[in-house]
């Protein structure tokens, strides 16, 4: 009882303090404001064991391991509590192989029996379009030369029959630039867009920036950012190193979709343990910047409990839904904040301080401003920038750990602990520290209660 009374008094305050809500409702979002989750089907959860089939074996890496779609629907609640916002599924398509061993498209409107059925896939959409989230197929292109190969003019037909069947939000297209760009250019005219947010993405062999370029063009809403991969591996894996290369990538790249692993590489978390780093800390860092620079990120399922695998297919485990919480609260409290303010995905992006794993940089849309700091060091960091580069005489305060900076003498002093990241929003002074003061209140009427329940309950025990 105790426990459950200090929870209802706690509540209000966290909510009132965490986060600001806007008070224009909100449209429908547009693709930079999505947060997407990629899931392997048959990694991801086991929802109905009657279709695992006698191939099925978890203890090898490129056989079935007996995830379905009933699987994904049970674990809808908890994508959408981490804040994503979309979700890819991997190719739902019956193969002549395992999905693992490279094989090819047998029949492109027959859901492998591994992974459900037609309805089963329908169930997932409907009950995904209840929570507000989208479902995107991982269509398969790449067939080679091969006697299940299928002409161009098919593979457009059999993506238009989907879309029709099922009602999708979308398709991933792996390896892209199979094909050239005037089948994509094709490909969209018929297809025929049913609104603005039917979404078309995908990843490039050849991730040349005028490549790039030309399959945006083409019809592609987004290019995984193969460049912001490599910078941000190096990066975050590690403690005390540069932001300079990553930060260049954010910059001047086409690529629109930034991820720190995917199913082609290994692990993040491998990288951090083989530099003999704690994997929860470093993915917090590379959470925090991913999730406050231009672009849509694209999360690869288990990153967000740091899940460890080396070169493909060990990198695609079993999915564990026995985590740690505290990356997981990290990432959707940072989710909360992206949802919140416009400029974290519409803004402009510019770097105020970048040094020895010390970054700083704002985003800003319209009349909104928002201040990122990252101290990728071993050590606690102090950095002064002026009033005029952020705005004169306002107050920052921080939306992950509640501190605030305000402008004193004309410059804002920011003082982050090492291996931590902050959020600032700007107000009108007030010099009030509000989290500190909330504490002071909060304390002695916790305390209060304590003594009320705890009189309380001596006087039913004396009875």
């Amino acid at each position: 009882m105790c426990k459950q009374a200090i929870k209802r008094l706690l509540i209000p305050f966290l909510l009132f303090y965490a986060i600001p809500v806007n008070a224009v409702e909100k449209e429908e979002k547009t693709w930079q404001e999505e947060l997407m989750y990629y899931i392997e089907i048959d990694r991801f959860n086991n929802g109905n064991p009657h279709n695992d089939g006698v191939d099925a074996d978890p203890e090898n890496p490129s056989a079935y391991h007996g995830g379905d779609l009933e699987g994904i629907i049970k674990r809808l609640d908890y994508i959408k509590e981490m804040g994503f916002t979309a979700i890819i599924i991997s190719s739902i398509f019956a193969t002549d192989e395992s999905p693992y061993s490279g094989g090819l498209v047998e029949d492109y409107r027959k859901v492998d029996e591994h992974f459900g059925s037609f309805e089963d896939l329908q169930g997932l959409i409907a009950e995904a379009h209840k929570r507000d989230m989208k479902i995107m197929l991982d269509f398969m292109v790449n067939q080679g030369e091969s006697a299940h190969s299928v002409s161009k003019d098919v593979l457009i037909e059999e993506a238009k029959w989907w879309v029709e069947e099922t009602k999708i939000d979308g398709y991933y297209i792996n390896d892209a630039d199979t094909i050239d760009t005037e089948f994509w250019e094709d490909f969209q005219s018929k297809l025929g867009k049913k609104s603005e947010n039917f979404y078309l993405i995908g990843s490039l062999r050849d991730n040349q920036e005028k490549v790039i370029a030309n399959y945006l063009e083409a019809g592609f809403d987004s290019i995984l950012n193969e460049h912001f991969y490599k910078e941000a591996s190096a990066a975050f894996a590690n403690v005390d190193q540069p932001f300079a290369d990553v930060t260049k990538v954010v910059e001047s790249s086409h690529s629109n979709s930034p991820f720190i692993d995917n199913n082609k590489t290994v692990r993040f978390t491998r990288n951090a343990i083989e530099n003999n780093q704690h994997p929860g800390n470093r993915l917090k860092i590379a959470f925090s910047y991913m999730y406050t620079i231009p672009g849509t990120p694209v999360v690869y399922y288990g990153t967000e409990i740091a899940i460890d695998g080396g070169k493909p297919p060990e990198n695609r485990p079993l999915m564990n839904f026995q985590p740690e919480e505290e990356l997981i609260d990290y990432i959707s409290k940072l989710a909360k904040i992206r949802d919140s303010f416009p400029s974290l995905t519409k803004g402009d992006y510019e770097v105020l301080y970048e040094k020895d794993g010390m970054i700083l940089f704002k985003r800003s849309f319209q009349d909104e401003t928002v201040i990122i700091v990252i101290n990728n060091t071993s050590a606690s960091q102090k950095v002064k920038v002026s009033a005029a580069e952020i705005v004169s005489n306002k107050e920052l305060r921080g939306l992950l750990t509640g501190n605030t900076v305000q402008d004193a003498n004309g410059e804002y002093e920011f003082i982050i602990d090492r291996e931590q990241a902050e959020i600032y929003e700007i107000k009108d002074k007030t010099g009030i520290n509000i989290p500190l003061i909330s504490v002071f209140v909060l304390v002695p009427l916790l305390f209060i209660l304590f003594l009320i329940i705890a009189k309380k309950r001596g006087q039913r025990n004396h009875l």
